[in-house]
């Protein structure tokens, strides 16, 4: 392909050089600390030696043993839940469902610190809530018992917690999947004769299946490479994965073990690329099952009978398990002077929400997050919505280059994220480190595919008469780009605005290295709360902050509905 230059062709290799250097750059330099004897900037010499110890230890078959297990019970957990909401409130005529059809979604916007923390001051095993009221319940009265309902501080209490997080993605993905199901087959199978549960057992699930595995597969991916469960409930309770492992290595080592934490990252990142292609590949597969079939097609809904009602009580327990009961629970913990849970009500106080307010770390990091994340997100959406453009409408040869590296980054764990832009501007004479612009950079590479994602159908959507038309009246490219493209690409980039904003709201995972005192943002100071005890604390900022992430969702729903009018 020659180089040309008109302005298809510099805005091209403008995005394709930028996205390289920032994509590819950190991991070539997380690939170099791994082999560096020294930390980063210091002088050293390549080795192996981190590689060495990393396979030579036998621990490490127990953090692949502990990992995996963690993420199947997790992805397992999150797609069971997930297929039986998505079919009650899609394809039943349970009552309430189409009231439960948006609910789902708010927990997405949670930190992870309130999953987390509801679930263990509900079970954890001394003085959990849960747990206590189970004791006085069967007449144990010593506070020392170790009896409990469950404890949360185990494997099955790091998936319960992980999967019931994952619940809202996995309801996502398999709701628009029932939504987009031709149901001839079920119709002929009714008239047959065929009761329910043999429709669903025969038919649903089967036509479902692709699209229940892809799901599974992301949501494993997700699992397999989150922080805060491992952080909170597994450090405490002796279960390591490869993330807690990083993470003592970078910060519980004295002094920090960076080269044998970027050999486990990247080891990580291999066992991520690995899933990643095989979640691309069932992808590719699922299409084979596709049953729409255009003209007549029109999805139906499945009569429960006398089992309707269950249906919505499985609706309702979901919701006031997922969030009535886990919110509830940090909002009681935020009220408490300090945590007795057989004396709740009696000495409330209001005390930790003024500390929120006073406290200037918090508000300073709040600003910050507000600027980090809007700028983030702005370019996000620009750079997204360049490369969808470019990919899907450019005659360039290598075109599927641009939007194949822009999603790469959708198997990069958060961690290797951190890592690789810690080696890399510790490293490199640029003095970005402890500012602001390193955690931008860090946002931009984790949701960069993210964005694409949001840009991409909407390209798709748009038809070449529109600019052909354009171009016929002698308009330039860049009048064209800015007259009909970005108008009509603009709901998507908002919408996708929205999501890139709260989600990265609360990202910690990617950032937790790259922060100093001078560039905290909201979730890092979050972070340290938990690290030196302050829960009370934690739990009212925890409780502001999920109520001013739903505000911030409420009301762009209502300014995208108003903009569709």
């Amino acid at each position: 392909m020659r180089l040309t230059t008109n302005p298809v062709s510099i805005v091209f290799w403008a995005v394709l050089a930028f996205t390289i250097f920032l994509i590819i750059y950190p991991i070539s330099f997380l690939l170099y600390g791994s082999l560096w004897s020294s930390d980063p900037g210091d002088p050293g010499y390549f080795t192996l030696i981190h590689y060495i110890t990393a396979f030579s230890d036998p621990y490490t078959v127990t953090l692949l043993s502990n990992s995996f297990t963690y993420a199947l019970g997790s992805a397992l957990l999150a797609v069971s839940i997930g297929s039986i909401l998505a079919f009650i409130a899609v394809r039943t005529d349970a009552p309430l469902r189409r009231q439960f059809r948006f609910l789902p979604f708010l927990p997405i916007v949670l930190p992870g610190f309130v999953d987390n923390l509801a679930w263990l001051y509900l079970f954890s095993p001394r003085s959990g809530l849960a747990n206590v009221m189970f004791r006085d319940l069967i007449g144990i009265t010593d506070p020392l018992s170790d009896v409990a309902l469950f404890n949360i501080y185990s494997m099955a209490g790091m998936i319960w917690v992980m999967g019931i997080s994952l619940v809202p993605t996995s309801y996502l993905v398999i709701s628009a999947a029932f939504t987009a199901m031709d149901s001839s087959l079920e119709e002929a199978a009714r008239v047959a004769g065929s009761r329910i549960t043999t429709i669903i057992r025969k038919i649903t699930v089967p036509i479902m299946l692709p699209a229940i595995l892809s799901v599974f597969l992301l949501v494993f991916i997700i699992a397999f490479e989150s922080f805060e469960t491992p952080a909170m409930i597994g450090l405490p309770a002796r279960i390591d994965v490869f993330m807690s492992e990083i993470y003592r290595a970078v910060v519980g080592s004295i002094p920090p073990n960076y080269g044998l934490a970027t050999a486990h990252a990247m080891i990580l990142l291999l066992i991520t690329l690995s899933l990643i292609f095989m979640y691309r590949r069932s992808v590719r597969r699922a299409e084979k099952f596709q049953v729409i079939t255009g003209k007549g097609y029109h999805p139906r809904i499945i009569h429960l009978g006398k089992w309707k009602y269950l249906g919505t009580g499985i609706l309702v327990t979901y919701l006031v398990v997922h969030i009535g009961l886990m919110f509830s629970t940090v909002a009681l913990l935020s009220f408490q002077p300090f945590w007795n849970p057989r004396d709740l009500l009696s000495n409330m106080t209001l005390k930790h929400y003024y500390l929120v307010f006073d406290r200037s770390d918090i508000l300073r990091s709040l600003i910050n997050s507000w600027i980090v994340c809007g700028a983030a997100a702005s370019i996000v959406l620009l750079m997204a919505a360049m490369i969808s453009y470019i990919s899907r409408r450019s005659t360039f040869r290598w075109k599927g280059l641009l939007e194949g590296v822009g999603t790469l980054p959708i198997a990069f764990p958060g961690f290797v994220i951190g890592l690789g832009f810690l080696w890399t501007f510790l490293t490199l004479p640029l003095q970005i480190y402890g500012t602001l612009i390193v955690i931008v950079l860090a946002f931009l590479v984790k949701y960069l595919p993210h964005g694409i994602r949001f840009t991409a159908g909407a390209v798709v959507q748009i038809h070449r008469d529109l600019e052909e038309s354009s171009s016929i009246v002698g308009a330039q490219w860049t009048t064209t780009v800015r007259r009909i493209t970005l108008p009509l690409l603009r709901s998507a980039m908002f919408s996708g605005w929205i999501y890139v904003f709260v989600i990265s709201f609360k990202e910690l995972s990617s950032i937790i290295f790259l922060i100093t005192p001078r560039n905290e943002v909201l979730a890092t100071t979050l972070w340290d709360l938990w690290v030196n005890g302050s829960v009370e604390i934690l739990a009212a900022a925890s409780v502001l902050l999920t109520v001013l992430l739903w505000i911030i969702v409420f009301i762009s729903i209502n300014i995208f509905r108003l903009r569709l009018r």
